[in-house]
């Protein structure tokens, strides 16, 4: 049941005028909104919150990139890439000098530029010259690209070219298993 606007007595529902004062009951009370605009502005309301998340999830998703995809092959191919440029300054510098060098460094920038390459893909480079010979040269070397994260592999080269590769949380050696590199 509801009330009479007018009177407050009780009356139907469906009543358009009040049996007992004869008052419209479907003009508005003065003072009141009508109920339709009411529902106006919650609609209204409703689209604005719409456009504000839609909005902000819009300035998150070009200003904060997602990544979707995997980054591990991605790093594994940057640290097989610096290898593999290291590998052919060594080989240079081998052909020039008859042996190889001591440090990575005696290289010059093209070394620097593959280290950083390997660690933009969260790898870093070791190289180990091998045997030193009484004339203070190096005839073999290895060289090893250890991640920073757990579950990517680690590979090991060294002078014969055959690069190895190993998911084991270690260096990769000489006794893993060769893998073909991208």
């Amino acid at each position: 049941m509801y009330v009479c606007r007018n009177c407050e007595q009780p009356i139907n529902s469906a009543s358009v005028v009040c049996p007992y004062c004869g008052a419209n009951q479907s003009e508005p009370i003065p003072g009141e909104a009508p109920k339709s605009a009411k529902k106006r502005s919650a609609v209204k309301l409703a689209i604005a919150i719409a456009i504000v998340v839609l909005g902000i999830w819009g300035i998150i998703w070009f200003a904060l990139p997602l990544r979707f995809e995997n980054p591990r092959p991605s790093a594994e191919k940057s640290a097989i890439a610096s290898l593999r440029a290291v590998q052919k300054d060594l080989a240079t510098y081998q052909n020039g000098a008859g042996s190889f060098p001591s440090t990575l460094e005696t290289l010059g920038e093209p070394a620097v530029q593959a280290a950083q390459q390997a660690m933009s893909g969260g790898y870093g480079l070791r190289y180990t010259p091998g045997q030193i010979d009484a004339d203070g040269n190096a005839h073999s070397y290895s060289l090893v690209a250890m991640p920073r994260n757990y579950g990517y592999r680690s590979f090991y080269t060294d002078q014969t070219g055959v690069m190895r590769a190993t998911r084991d949380n270690r260096a990769a050696t000489a006794q893993d298993a060769a893998t073909r590199a991208q």
